[in-house]
């Protein structure tokens, strides 16, 4: 058992084999990011008006901040389930690949060097890189999914980028604390 914040926490691993702890974090870190996407809005408007900003995005860049890319990448499916169940199929292709590759952005450059996620500098580098992804490769995925013309996704451009603020601003605090206080987890 590991004391962590006057409570006492039981490894997962203590319970169960490697594969099978991977498999829980992952369902639940899916489920989370899908109540983040589902239920953790702000509408926007744009000229759509389908805009909203989440904080989908935020979970994920907490969840590669403490577990890494895989553990990220696995997790941002809970937005292409929110997009099935809340009736936006079609926005489905193009966060299965643009969700991922983000997850895979926030892990990979926030764990170079060991740093497992605990660099500010790196951190904040990781999430501007994943802004550098996200914003064109949804911005494409809606040109081609949609056959919309090149202008019309540039009304999302402003809810991306207010999402990767977000993740900044709330998910790396949120992610020093889970860093800082149940670093075992992360080692299991």
């Amino acid at each position: 058992m590991t004391k962590s914040l006057d409570f006492d926490i039981i490894a997962l691993g203590d319970f169960m084999d490697k594969k099978t702890m991977n498999l829980v974090l992952s369902a639940l870190f899916i489920a989370l990011v899908f109540i983040a996407t589902a239920f953790l809005r702000i509408p926007s408007p744009d000229i759509t008006g389908a805009g909203q900003v989440h904080l989908g995005t935020t979970i994920v860049f907490i969840i590669a901040l403490v577990f890494g890319p895989k553990m990220a990448a696995i997790s941002s499916l809970g937005m292409v389930l929110f997009n099935l169940v809340f009736s936006l199929a079609p926005w489905a292709p193009i966060n299965l690949i643009s969700r991922p590759i983000l997850g895979l952005i926030f892990g990979s450059i926030s764990h170079l060097k060991g740093a497992s996620g605990k660099n500010l500098w790196l951190n904040i580098l990781a999430a501007i890189a994943g802004g550098l992804w996200l914003i064109p490769s949804m911005y494409v995925g809606q040109v081609i999914m949609f056959g919309v013309p090149w202008a019309v996704p540039m009304a999302f451009v402003p809810n991306n980028a207010m999402q990767i603020v977000l993740a900044i601003v709330i998910g790396l605090p949120i992610a020093t604390i889970v860093n800082t206080n149940f670093s075992k987890l992360n080692k299991k």
